[in-house]
């Protein structure tokens, strides 16, 4: 899954590196897979969603996307619209998330349908989504798979149920395709599970470094607001981002990161007082010989991203996919 710019990651970036590393690349809009096409990708491209528009599916044609089905309407369409060139179908199937697919009863019609269309050519695709893989033993999980299961039973095309967290909860039931996602870029979706006790490794470090080092009173307020409020003499480094980078208002003085000194130590401090829209300040006491110019990890190396969205009732998807087009992004 290369959707919602790469998880944050940048999506043409991304998807030149995974550009003939993986079988396909999914994407939630034609206009995610244009950019790829654009960028010199030739990986196969899957829309996760389908088409929005009629004329979307001639498009999709014309540059061979793989196109899942998951309403009625993109039936219809299917069946007005000439195509340049046949497609490659898939079928979403709505298990029990509530959100996307046919209902079970209908599969079997859908798959006829789109068996026969002469706008169809290949084996068309299975596919459904858990709602609660993030949490094993949610008995939702047991329901949506045998849901699954008897309705793929018979299919001789390909199946695909697991994302990110059913890849590592289900390993039974991976099928023929899986599509990792948060898991992709190096953070867990497991919930109470690290992203190292599951052999992943962050892709990106989010970092920043310090522009003003300041010596506040015992009783200064600090930030809009003045929510923190100095409970004694004490150092404050003020950093180089904020809610206009992708780096959330919501973090609070529970919110880790990591400062490094001039020697290059790394010393846990946490934020202090509300984020601004382009910086932030951070409790030094922890680490006083930090100084103008020192490197601030706000997650990433040592510092698990979902760590950080725990301290601010946020997840991982919402921090990876919020970084902002100002950051600068450097790949190593």
């Amino acid at each position: 899954m290369v959707k919602a710019n790469a998880y944050g990651h940048g999506l043409r970036a991304v998807g030149q590196r995974l550009d003939g590393l993986a079988d396909a690349l999914g994407v939630a809009s034609l206009d995610e897979a244009l950019a790829l096409r654009q960028a010199g990708v030739q990986t196969p491209l899957l829309l996760i969603e389908g088409v929005f528009h009629p004329e979307e599916l001639t498009i999709a044609a014309a540059y061979g996307f793989r196109v899942v089905f998951h309403h009625a309407s993109q039936l219809k369409w299917l069946a007005q619209t000439f195509l340049p060139k046949p497609i490659e179908a898939w079928v979403k199937i709505d298990t029990g998330m509530g959100r996307l697919g046919f209902a079970p009863e209908d599969a079997a019609q859908v798959l006829k349908i789109l068996a026969e269309s002469p706008s169809v050519e290949g084996p068309v695709t299975l596919l459904s989504h858990l709602a609660c893989a993030d949490e094993p033993e949610h008995p939702l999980n047991q329901q949506q798979i045998k849901v699954f299961e008897d309705v793929a039973r018979g299919h001789q095309g390909p199946k695909s149920l697991c994302n990110s967290a059913g890849v590592f909860a289900f390993p039974e039931v991976q099928q023929d395709w899986v599509r990792p996602g948060l898991a992709l870029y190096g953070a867990s979706p497991l919930n109470g599970r690290s992203a190292a006790a599951l052999g992943l490794k962050p892709v990106m470090c989010f970092h920043t470094q310090l522009i003003a080092v300041k010596k506040l009173k015992q009783g200064a307020p600090l930030g809009y607001g003045a929510r923190f409020i100095c409970p004694e003499d004490m150092p404050v480094g003020i950093m180089a981002v904020g809610y206009g980078d992708g780096y959330p208002r919501q973090a609070t003085e529970q919110t880790p990161v990591l400062v490094e000194n001039m020697e290059g130590k790394r010393t846990r401090c946490l934020i202090a007082g509300r984020v601004s829209m382009d910086m932030a300040a951070i409790d030094l006491r922890p680490c006083p010989t930090a100084t103008v110019g020192s490197r601030v990890i706000l997650w990433g190396e040592a510092l698990p991203v979902e760590e950080v969205a725990a301290s601010m009732t946020h997840s991982a998807y919402d921090l990876l996919t919020g970084v902002q087009n100002r950051v600068r992004f450097e790949w190593v």
